[in-house]
This record gives C-alpha cells, sequence and structure tokens, in this order.
C-alpha cells in the first residue's frame, strides 16, 4: 500500500502510531497494529499489507463491535481502501 507523502499520510501514521508497541501481547486487535507499526517504512511513508492484513484489516474494524478499531483503522487505511477498507462482500 502506498501512503503519499501529504499532511494526511502524516495524520494516518500519527494515528496508527498511538498504539503502545507494548501492548502486541495483549490480544489480536494490539498484535495487529503493531504488526502494521513494524511494517511501515518512514522513508517512504509505504506499508506492505499481506492476504493476513488484507483480510484482518476489515475484520477488526467491522465484526467485533466498535470499541474504536473501526475509526482508527478507517483514520490509517479509509483513503487507500474505501470506507469498508478493503472489505468485498
Amino acid at each position: 500500500m502506498f501512503v503519499e507523502d501529504d499532511n494526511r499520510s502524516f495524520h494516518e501514521r500519527d494515528v496508527l502510531f498511538r498504539q503502545d508497541p507494548g501492548t502486541q501481547h495483549d490480544g489480536g486487535w494490539q498484535s495487529l497494529l503493531v504488526k502494521l507499526q513494524n511494517q511501515f517504512d518512514p522513508v517512504s511513508m509505504e506499508i506492505r499489507l499481506d492476504a493476513s492484513d488484507q483480510e484482518r484489516i476489515p475484520r477488526y474494524a467491522f465484526d467485533y463491535g466498535n470499541g474504536g478499531w473501526e475509526s482508527r483503522l478507517g483514520g490509517v487505511f479509509s483513503r487507500h481502501l474505501g470506507p469498508r477498507l478493503g472489505r468485498r462482500d
């Protein structure tokens, strides 16, 4: 996934990095956010999403109730994946 270098990109990056990396082992949501942080390239402002990421992002955003996850993932990915965060069904 390419993140263009503009103010929106910096906001998306900031939203992604709100998750404390120390929470990686606290649950699936935390694990996903920290994994995505680790995949972020600060030079290119790029995150490479694998098939698992592409499945997990909309699932965590929409399938478990809204505990703020939907808005957090939407804040990072909706500009690139659309309002359904890549979900096709």
